[in-house]
């Protein structure tokens, strides 16, 4: 039971980035023992009130107060020490490269200002291995370099090395995006227990059946400002409507997509690595086909088959009709396969770059003449793509971190649209971003999409079955099934993505 005083509370919380109002009296009260989700569309304010509430944007208006105490932290060190701890969305954020698992995990120790001098590896793995434990990673080699293991089991570190310090506020930034469905279950029983321990918990996440599942209570931030507070019971419809309004409106699809049959790929026999079967797929022009399978099934290598980034084994793919062999990347897209990849903030994202230059690099050749940068054509270009993709931002020339994670992910799905193409493959495309953006980027996709064709590449059913023609099952290397998505059976198709054997 949470108490009757909150814990902390922010009052009016406003803040500005130069001419843009990011929120506007923004009103919330976090209790203890209590799980607590924020929503709202991408762009809508939540990472910009997160970042206040951890001390990373001191100059906002409005007051927080910790246990009745009017507080002002001056950076993210000061609210760390008053127990404020954050796991970022961004998974490299939170993890020390080039360190092992145990000096990840027991990072703290090995920072601390009354750290010995003298490095004592074996209480730096002891200690690592109680963090460890309470997350049940007591699996994992200690002595492992960080950059060796799985993204979901980095996440899963991140989390456990926070929860290490028994935190007054557990800030939660989409946790869930690079880990399993058991990975993620595990997380939220962990939560529960911290929660009846008395841990105030906020936790943001895109994925509402988890927002619904796991909250108490609901706060919306809508266009910067305070939408309304939902408690539970909660439905998935009533907190999309305060995000977004009434969302037919969004769903409505205007178009009639003609497919005119054209085989564009083409996989016979493709072997993709020593352990998985021969892969056989066709794709056709206008179609957009799902593709879905846990972590671990072999869509991400085949994807980076496809993309150049790795070499098959045996096996042909064609490509119009026209075998193909792609020996790195830059073939590829000449090719006219582009690929949006999974992790955008390591693969994708080009830091302290403009929205323009992310959108036009690949194909800077066709915005030059003799060798000289036409960079008006660039300027139509982007804006063109920031338009049609709907991203929310003060111009092109706007620095790609200034904007929020969903917008930066229009961004690289924008940067592979831009040019044409004969396949796009997107590798977890919705990571991170709402419904509203999901709709915007999905019907985008069908309205453009009659001579090309997408590989929709997702853990998410829902997601799919939202856009795509096909659906596509891949478990452990194999592909089990290939449907119409109109005739999907759910229970057949969870039954074969969680086969085992």
């Amino acid at each position: 039971m949470k108490d009757k005083q909150p814990i902390i509370k922010a009052i009016n919380i406003s803040k500005s980035f130069g001419v843009t109002k990011a929120l506007s009296k923004v009103n919330f009260d976090f209790h203890k023992g209590e799980i607590f989700s924020i929503v709202g569309a991408n762009g809508a304010g939540k990472s910009t009130f997160i970042k206040i509430l951890c001390g990373y944007y001191a100059d906002y208006e409005g007051e927080i107060y910790i246990d009745g105490k009017l507080t002002k932290f001056q950076s993210p060190r000061d609210a760390y020490e008053a127990g404020i701890q954050v796991v970022h969305q961004s998974i490299e954020q939170g993890i020390v490269q080039n360190m092992s698992v145990a000096e990840n995990l027991a990072l703290e120790m090995i920072v601390s200002p009354e750290a010995p001098f003298i490095y004592e590896k074996k209480k730096i793995i002891q200690r690592a291995k109680e963090i460890a434990r309470k997350m049940d990673l007591e699996y994992l080699d200690m002595e492992q370099n960080i950059q060796d293991i799985t993204q979901s089991q980095k996440q899963m570190i991140i989390i456990a090395r926070a929860l290490a310090r028994k935190p007054k506020l557990l800030i939660l930034d989409e946790p869930t995006s690079s880990i399993s469905d058991r990975e993620a279950s595990m997380l939220f029983e962990t939560l529960y227990r911290l929660r009846d321990e008395g841990v105030s918990i906020l936790f943001i996440s895109h994925y509402l059946a988890e927002i619904k599942k796991i909250s108490n209570r609901v706060g919306v931030i809508r266009d910067g400002k305070f939408g309304g507070l939902l408690y539970q019971p909660l439905e998935i419809s009533q907190i999309v409507k305060k995000m977004v309004g009434n969302l037919q409106s969004v769903l409505e699809r205007s178009y009639d997509k003609k497919n005119t049959k054209k085989l564009v790929l083409e996989l016979k026999n493709l072997v993709i690595d020593g352990s998985s079967e021969p892969i056989n797929m066709k794709i056709y022009s206008g179609e957009i086909i799902g593709l879905i399978g846990l972590i671990g099934a072999g869509k991400t290598e085949l994807a980076e088959t496809l993309f150049g980034i790795r070499n098959s084994i045996s096996g042909e793919i064609k490509l119009n009709g026209k075998s193909v062999n792609f020996k790195n990347i830059h073939q590829a897209i000449k090719q006219g396969i582009h690929m949006v990849p999974e992790n955008r903030t390591v693969n994708a994202i080009i830091p302290e770059e403009s929205i323009k230059n992310n959108i036009t690099l690949p194909f800077l050749n066709f915005f030059s003449k003799y060798g000289v940068l036409l960079e008006k054509n660039e300027i139509k270009a982007s804006k063109k793509m920031i338009h049609e993709m709907g991203i929310k931002c003060e111009g092109y020339n706007a620095l790609i971190e200034s904007l929020s994670g969903g917008n930066q992910q229009k961004v690289v799905v924008a940067r592979w649209l831009l040019m044409k193409h004969n396949i796009v493959i997107l590798d977890e495309p919705f990571q991170g971003v709402d419904i509203k953006s999901r709709r915007d980027m999905s019907q985008y996709l069908m309205e453009n999409t009659k001579e090309s064709s997408v590989l929709m590449i997702s853990s998410d059913i829902d997601e799919l079955i939202d856009v795509t023609d096909r659906i596509m099952v891949m478990n452990k290397g194999r592909i089990l099934s290939d449907e119409r998505t109109s005739q999907i059976d759910r229970d057949k198709l969870l039954s074969l993505i969680t086969q085992e054997g």
